[in-house]
């Protein structure tokens, strides 16, 4: 039984603007795979069109020695770009802005599993897309939604002292 006069644990402030900061992304991040799962298609038209545009604005500049790789980078992505591959990435990243956010909700209760959580969303964030779309493209979903989940994963680990 908890003696009466002990104070309540204090969540810190930096711990609690990392979870704020995860909720905010978390949040934002489900609304966004939510509206790729359901207009794959209409996703996939703009990213073509956004990469295309890219390659356009390269080639513009000149010819340089690396415009080989560039272009075989593009069509490896150009490839692969289409309403399947799109479905898929929106169904990783909404188990990864899922498994992040209730890791987050944890922690804010200074939860420790709620870190194996966070943990366990990043393992998806990073593996899955490898796995499952393969290629530059899955090297790219990796890359894009991974790169803070890694530093602020740091920045839990610290926070874990605060934790039971």
């Amino acid at each position: 039984m908890q003696n009466k006069t002990e104070a309540p644990v204090q969540r810190p402030i930096f711990l609690t603007v990392l979870c704020v900061l995860t909720f905010i992304s978390a949040v934002a991040g489900l609304f966004t795979q939510s509206e790729r799962l359901w207009t794959p298609g209409v996703v996939a038209d703009q990213m073509l069109q956004m990469f295309e545009q890219f390659r356009d604005n390269m080639e513009a500049r000149g010819q340089d020695a690396n415009a080989d790789m560039v272009n075989s980078l593009f069509d490896s992505v150009l490839t692969r770009l289409d309403a399947e591959t799109i479905r898929t990435s929106a169904i990783i990243l909404l188990i990864y802005e899922s498994l992040t956010l209730y890791g987050a909700y944890l922690m804010w209760g200074l939860q420790k599993r709620g870190y194996h959580f966070y943990i366990g969303g990043v393992a998806v964030a990073l593996v899955a897309p490898m796995l499952l779309i393969g290629g530059w493209l899955g090297v790219i979903v990796t890359l894009g939604e991974v790169f803070f989940s890694i530093i602020f994963s740091g920045l839990y680990a610290l926070n874990l002292k605060y934790m039971h």
